[in-house]
């Protein structure tokens, strides 16, 4: 079956994916952007834009509140003029301000910025930066991850990426990725058989998927950066379900021979198969833990759909889950002592949580039809596949449970999604 790739950067207005906040908490911390100051001489619209680029990106996820430009009292670009009062009054619990210094004849600007903690009184952040004026967005995204780190003491996620797979018609896939707010999205292939699984390289330079182009399940891995990709010659029936390893030296796949799918390791350097599990059940859905010494995989080898892990050296392995008679897709946090994954009970699908530790398991969505979770680098964001009725969406949440939100597209349906490193 015929297949093509296409490196497409598209408009933004074009954009096929936008976050819409469905449910926000009434208790969130109250942030106010002041608009950027600027030097004599120097465009308005350079401090304005900044400002206003760092404001979406804080909001972007309904994790804090803004106040409005047309009730603030002052709009101070330095600390000299900066009076905490006058932010107290007004409900604020932290203001970001700053300042365009200077532009150069490179088109590089100087920017000072500092973000203010009103109920203690003090400066928590001060900093400067020089980027091009042609790169508001990027120069937005640094300052942004600088200011979401030192409020939540979590990183910030404002420039990573999210690749999903977008069906617009019953004959044509498109893998394709975006910016995390739905911006600069990439259509990177273009297919009439269905694309699935995409999985970013640990230096997202590379993404793993599968596609269905020659009559049956192939993996392939293709370069961002040049479009090329390779196949990989896993000598079984089907392969499917490809994931990096953190260490970026393997990647975990399911390999069927006579349809009995069993989880492989592959090398990415000596292209070399290693086999991990030799059972007559299903085994797939592997992903690897943080420090790439175990996988977590879906198994049916005890009836029904359940969760296991192996350590990838000495091959023991472990059922993870017992609550539910289906639990899939399992995937770690970042940190390595919990999982998420797909919790099933009468017919109603959705994304759960659980310490390894525990034997407790916590649902996150109240939707029936939930699948595929990614998880953003910082442990602190799961978006997910759902549907709307015959369409395809995602969704989105913060494990606070504080925000809830959704990625629809414009035409047709979306879903697998990967957040990327």
């Amino acid at each position: 079956m015929r297949s093509f790739i296409l490196i497409l950067l598209s408009s933004n207005m074009f954009s096929l994916l936008e976050i819409e906040i469905i449910k926000g908490s009434d208790n969130l911390s109250k942030v106010a952007f002041v608009p950027f100051g600027i030097e004599e001489n120097l465009d308005e619209n350079y401090g304005l834009q900044i400002s206003t680029q760092i404001e979406k990106n804080m909001l972007l996820f309904g994790e804090f509140e803004n106040l409005d430009k047309a009730e603030m009292l002052s709009f101070p670009s330095s600390e000299e003029d900066f009076y905490y009062r006058d932010w107290k009054i007004m409900g604020v619990d932290y203001s970001v301000i700053g300042k365009i210094n200077s532009i150069n004849m490179l088109g590089n600007l100087n920017i000072s910025y500092s973000l203010f903690n009103i109920n203690r009184r003090i400066k928590i952040l001060e900093g400067e930066i020089i980027g091009r004026e042609n790169n508001i967005e990027g120069i937005a995204k640094i300052i942004s991850n600088r200011i979401y780190e030192k409020i939540t003491g979590l990183k910030g996620i404002f420039d990573t990426k999210l690749a999903y797979i977008v069906n617009s018609d019953a004959e044509t896939f498109q893998m394709c990725i975006s910016d995390i707010d739905g911006k600069n999205e990439q259509i990177l292939f273009t297919s009439a058989a269905p694309i699935m699984s995409p999985d970013w390289s640990p230096d997202r330079k590379k993404i793993a998927y599968v596609s269905f182009e020659n009559g049956l399940a192939e993996i392939f891995i293709q370069d961002l950066a040049s479009g090329e990709r390779e196949s990989i010659q896993a000598l079984g029936m089907t392969n499917s379900a490809p994931v990096w390893s953190p260490d970026g030296k393997s990647l975990a796949l399911v390999v069927s021979f006579s349809g009995n799918p069993d989880i492989f390791s592959y090398s990415i350097n000596n292209k070399r198969l290693v086999r991990l599990t030799n059972h007559y059940g299903i085994d797939t859905e592997p992903s690897w833990s943080p420090d790439s010494k175990k996988i977590i995989f879906t198994s049916d080898r005890s009836g029904s759909p359940q969760l296991y892990e192996i350590n990838t050296q000495s091959k023991r392995k472990k059922r993870l889950t017992r609550d539910g008679n289906y639990n899939a897709r399992g995937r770690y946090f970042p940190d390595g002592k919990s999982i998420f994954f797909v919790h099933g009970n009468d017919g109603n699908f959705q994304i759960a949580t659980k310490k390894l530790s525990s034997r407790f398991i916590e649902t996150l969505t109240s939707t029936s039809l939930d699948e595929s979770p990614t998880i953003s680098p910082n442990g602190n964001i799961i978006i997910y596949a759902t549907k709307d009725g015959s369409k395809g969406y995602l969704g989105g949440i913060t494990l606070d449970g504080k925000s809830r939100f959704s990625l629809p597209v414009k035409n047709g349906s979306v879903r697998e999604p990967a957040w990327s490193p």
